[in-house]
C-alpha cells in the first residue's frame, strides 16, 4: 500500500463525483455497509496505483536492459522452485 494509508497525520479527504454501475455498488455495500464504501474505493485506487508504478518500473527497465531473455528466465524459475 501506498504512504497514503500509512501517513500519521490523517490527509484531508477530497470528494469527487463518479459514476459506477448499480451492481456493482450495491454488492459493495452489501459487504461493507454505506460507511465502508469509500474506504474500499480508496484500497482499489490505491492498488491500481501501485501497479501502474510497477508498470512504469518494468517499462524503464525493459527500456534500459532489454527483455529477460528465456535462459535467464528458466534459471529464476528453477531457482524459485528449489526454494519452495
Amino acid at each position: 500500500m501506498s504512504n497514503h494509508a500509512q501517513s500519521p497525520m490523517p490527509e484531508r479527504a477530497t470528494k469527487r463525483s463518479i459514476s459506477l454501475a448499480s451492481s456493482l455498488v450495491d454488492e459493495v455495500e452489501e459487504r461493507t455497509g454505506k460507511t465502508g464504501f469509500s474506504a474500499v474505493i480508496a484500497e482499489a485506487l490505491e492498488q491500481w496505483l501501485a501497479m501502474a508504478k510497477l508498470r512504469e518500473v518494468v517499462i524503464a527497465d525493459r527500456s534500459e536492459f532489454g527483455a529477460v531473455s528465456d535462459d535467464a528466465l528458466r534459471r529464476a524459475e528453477e531457482e524459485w522452485s528449489a526454494s519452495a
